[in-house]
């Protein structure tokens, strides 16, 4: 979900040598603020890859062309894209933009400026979006003849997007059942026994036009990665050849109904690569982490060169009306279970969830960050734990998936940045 969140500053921390502006804590995010702007407050937090738009832009003075804004004496520090980006102020690194609620005014306001809404537009008036580089663009503009035609699997859906937990906490609905499980750092695979377009001659095409004789659709087996569907077992892709995939997709195959879905993780080797990059441990500047990590961490989850494993988080089903649904956390882990194949591992029971998100805010610290282990991954302790994944079931008919990343993890991967003033000897 690429919007806007109304939030509120939870503490402030003074930069050295900085005397107008200061670091606020804001849904878990460090970001510079200026002085005059205190704990309590509440503004609009604009999370790191968003877009702003341009009228937004100009009406709040934010282009570093000042020749760009409505008061052509004020100068901003966003460039012509506009893109919010994680950047360093005196060496301390604001992981997004926060406005004032003024901000909007050009707009009449927000309707609900209660912490927790979200937004891109206002009165029809758009205010920001998920930031896509002028090359993706092109390479979208590429590929829009091929995305106009009808898709190959058209009921073969992509993953729903996990969104951040420390930016949508407050959305959890009271009532729900949450369930909390380890985050497989890996690659996202998906395969399906699902309805696809049958390649028909164009004379069998031309009759059908008439009357329907020939079958349109049949039944057949799809692997696929996050967003791309397979149908080419020599495909090359971002670890080399993906037969590890189809791999992976043989030791499920046979278990699969017509209408199902199968969504997972894979993590380990591929093509005798591992399948994520290595992490440089120096980067969070603790020698305690060095100690107990070495100064590289790869992440293998016990498997050896060559070998992978595949935890499944998520089937669905197709029901008579042809939309998928999703089995419930429970009957996903009792089909898995009884034909041996592995779920994610479970941190903590799952709970019915009260409304107090403090106390859930301070139960998914502790899961993410087991500071008593120096973030220990759950599976092998041999390298730190990426995090956490939080399933909201609320009774729709598709549940919420929110992720919470460990903050050494989030160091490694280069989005947090430690200042030298924090190193442990």
């Amino acid at each position: 979900m690429h919007k806007a969140i109304i939030a509120k500053i939870t503490e402030t921390t003074p930069i050295p040598g900085a005397d107008r502006i200061h670091v606020a804590k804001v849904l878990g995010e460090s970001v510079i603020v200026s002085k005059e702007w205190k704990e309590g407050m509440v503004g609009v937090l604009f999370p790191v890859d968003l877009q702003l738009s341009e009228e937004f832009c100009y009406h709040n003075n934010l282009f570093r062309d000042s020749e760009k804004n409505k008061d052509k004496t004020k100068k901003g520090f966003f460039e012509n894209n506009r893109r919010v980006r994680a950047q360093p102020f005196l060496k301390v690194k604001s992981e997004g933009f926060f406005a004032d609620l003024s901000c909007l005014d050009y707009l009449g306001g927000i309707a609900d400026p209660s912490v927790g809404t979200t937004f891109d537009t206002i009165n029809g008036k758009k205010v920001c979006e998920k930031y896509i580089s002028e090359q993706a663009k092109i390479a979208k503009g590429n590929n829009s003849v091929k995305a106009a035609k009808k898709s190959y699997a058209p009921l073969f859906e992509k993953h729903v997007d996990s969104e951040q937990f420390r930016h949508y906490a407050e959305s959890i609905q009271n009532g729900s059942i949450l369930y909390f499980h380890h985050k497989v750092h890996g690659t996202s695979h998906r395969q399906s026994y699902t309805l696809v377009d049958a390649e028909l001659p164009k004379w069998k095409q031309l009759v059908n036009k008439v009357v329907k004789i020939f079958p349109e659709q049949k039944w057949e087996h799809v692997v696929g990665t996050r967003n791309v569907v397979l149908r080419d077992k020599s495909k090359e892709g971002h670890h080399g050849s993906e037969q590890f995939r189809f791999d992976v997709a043989e030791s499920i195959k046979p278990y699969l109904e017509k209408g199902m879905t199968v969504y997972g993780e894979i993590a380990g080797f591929a093509n005798g690569r591992p399948i994520m990059p290595d992490h440089n441990i120096k980067n969070l500047k603790d020698k305690r982490y060095t100690k107990k990590y070495g100064d590289v961490v790869r992440y293998t989850y016990g498997c050896k060169e060559h070998e992978a494993r595949f935890h499944v988080y998520r089937i669905t089903y197709l029901n008579h009306a042809g939309k998928n649904v999703d089995m419930t956390q429970a009957q996903m882990e009792k089909w898995c279970k009884d034909r041996g194949i592995l779920t994610t591992l479970e941190v903590h029971p799952p709970i019915i969830y009260d409304g107090d998100v403090d106390k859930l805010r301070e139960l998914v610290d502790t899961l993410t960050e087991r500071e008593d282990v120096l973030t220990e991954d759950y599976l092998d302790p041999s390298h730190i734990s990426e995090g956490i994944i939080i399933r909201e079931e609320n009774g729709a008919l598709t549940p919420k998936f929110y992720k919470s990343k460990s903050h050494a993890f989030r160091v490694c991967e280069g989005h947090v940045e430690v200042p030298d003033e924090e190193t442990i000897n």
